[in-house]
C-alpha cells in the first residue's frame, strides 16, 4: 500500500518514542467508553506492540454529512493535523454497514484514521468487545510496525475487502455495496465486521441498547397513569379475582401479550415511529430501523408492564384481607391468586394506557425512544428522501 503524503513527511521515530492514539467520543454511552479505553489501552497497546502509548479520549459531537454518515476520515484528519496525534479511532453509537454486512470498525490506513460503530458490537459485553476490536484496529492497522492481535472478542470478526466482500474469496453473491448510515469513503481500506445472521443480530440488539429503551417510561406519564388506574379498577372489583384465578397460566399469557402488542403498535403508529423511504438504499435502511423501534417500543413497555404489576401487586396485597379473598373464591387463599389478581388487573391497565399514551408529548416519546444521534440520522434521511421525489 502507498502511504499518505502526511506519512511520507513525517519525521523518523525512535523505537521507544511515546505514541498517541486519539479517541473522539460521541457524547453519552460512546464518551464514557472512550474513558474507560483511555485508562486500559495504553498498557494493553504496550504489551502487544511494545513501546509506550498515551490514549487520549475526547468526547465531542460528531457531524453528519447530508446522508445521515459519518465522514470518517475527514473528521479524523483534522483532529489528526490539530492535536499530534500518531492515530485517531471515532466511537460513534450509528450503524455501519457494507451492503448486509453490519461493520464493528472501519479503518483508512494511510491516513491512521479508524472508527468503532458501538451497534455492531451488540448488547452485551459490549466494552471488552470494543477494547479488544480497538486494540486490534490501532495495533494492526492504523500503527506501522504493530503486531497481531487477533484474540479475544475481536477475534471473531472477519476483515472486508474495500468492495465489502470477505477477504479470502468466500464473499456471498449479493449485493455488497455501501448503504445507508455505512457511508462510501474510497480511502477506508479496512472494515471488520460480524458477518452473517449473528452479526445482524447482533447489530439490532447493539442499536436497541444504543436507544435505551428503559428511558420511555418516565415519558409516557400520561400511559403510566391509565395504566395504574386501569390496574386499580381490577383491585377493586372483586368478579376480576374470580376471573383471573379461573383464567389459568396460559390465558393470562395470551390476553398478556395482547395486551403489550396493542400497546406497543398504538405507540408507534400514534408517535409516527415506523420509516417509510421511497429510495431502495433507504428502505434498507429504514428495515433495520424499524426493526430496531419495534424492539425498543417493546422493552420500553415491558419495563412499564413490570413497574404497574408491582404497583398491582403491592396494592392487591394491602387492600384485599385473605379472608374476604377466600370468601368470593369459595376456597383457601393462596400467594399465587394475588399473582394472578394483580397479573390480570396489570394487562387491563396495560390497554387503558395505551389510550393514554396518545396524550403523551410526541417530541418527547421520540427523544425518549431514540439516541440523538438516531434522531439525527432520521432527520438528515427524512431530507435526502424528500429531495428524490
Amino acid at each position: 500500500m502507498t502511504a499518505s503524503a502526511s506519512d511520507q513527511h513525517a519525521p523518523e521515530r525512535a523505537p521507544t518514542a511515546r505514541r498517541t492514539v486519539g479517541l473522539l467520543a460521541d457524547p453519552g454511552a460512546a464518551a464514557e467508553l472512550a474513558r474507560r479505553l483511555g485508562r486500559d489501552l495504553p498498557d494493553l497497546l504496550g504489551r502487544q506492540v511494545g513501546g509506550s502509548w498515551g490514549v487520549e479520549p475526547v468526547e465531542t459531537e460528531l457531524e453528519l454529512d447530508e446522508n445521515g454518515a459519518l465522514p470518517v476520515v475527514e473528521i479524523g484528519s483534522r483532529a489528526l493535523d490539530d492535536r499530534g496525534w500518531d492515530a485517531v479511532v471515532l466511537i460513534s453509537d450509528l450503524p455501519r454497514r457494507a451492503g448486509t454486512e453490519p461493520v464493528a470498525a472501519d479503518g483508512a490506513t494511510g491516513h491512521r484514521v479508524g472508527l468503532l460503530s458501538l451497534p455492531a458490537l451488540g448488547a452485551v459485553a459490549q466494552y471488552r468487545r470494543a477494547r479488544d476490536t480497538v486494540l486490534r484496529l490501532v495495533a494492526d492497522h492504523l500503527v506501522p510496525g504493530g503486531g497481531d492481535t487477533r484474540s479475544g472478542a475481536a477475534a471473531a470478526l472477519t476483515r472486508l475487502d474495500a468492495s465489502g466482500e470477505r477477504t479470502g474469496g468466500d464473499a456471498d453473491p449479493e449485493d455488497t455495496d455501501d448503504a445507508g448510515s455505512g457511508g462510501a469513503e474510497e480511502a477506508i481500506d479496512v472494515r471488520l465486521a460480524m458477518t452473517g445472521a449473528r452479526g445482524r443480530m447482533r447489530l439490532l440488539l447493539g442499536l436497541v441498547r444504543a436507544n435505551r429503551p428503559w428511558r420511555l417510561v418516565p415519558s409516557l406519564a400520561p400511559a403510566l397513569a391509565a395504566a395504574a388506574a386501569g390496574a386499580a379498577f381490577g383491585i377493586f372489583y372483586s368478579n376480576i379475582w374470580s376471573l383471573a384465578t379461573a383464567l389459568g397460566i396460559w390465558r393470562q399469557v395470551v390476553v398478556c401479550v395482547m395486551a403489550l402488542v396493542a400497546m406497543v403498535v398504538w405507540l408507534i403508529l400514534n408517535n409516527r415511529l415506523w420509516e417509510r423511504r421511497t429510495d431502495r438504499s433507504l428502505r434498507e435502511e429504514a428495515t433495520l430501523s424499524n426493526a430496531s423501534t419495534v424492539l425498543t417500543v417493546a422493552v420500553g413497555v415491558l419495563c412499564m408492564f413490570v413497574l404497574v404489576f408491582v404497583i398491582a401487586l403491592v396494592g392487591s396485597v394491602i387492600v384485599i384481607p385473605g379472608h374476604y379473598l377466600a370468601s368470593n373464591l369459595g376456597r383457601e387463599w393462596g400467594v399465587d391468586d394475588y399473582l394472578m389478581i394483580a397479573w390480570l388487573s396489570c394487562s387491563m391497565g396495560t390497554v387503558a394506557g395505551a389510550l393514554g399514551s396518545g396524550f403523551a408529548d410526541e417530541k418527547a416519546v421520540r427523544q425518549a425512544a431514540y439516541s440523538q444521534r438516531e434522531l439525527e440520522r432520521r432527520r438528515r434521511l427524512d431530507e435526502q428522501d424528500s429531495s428524490r421525489r
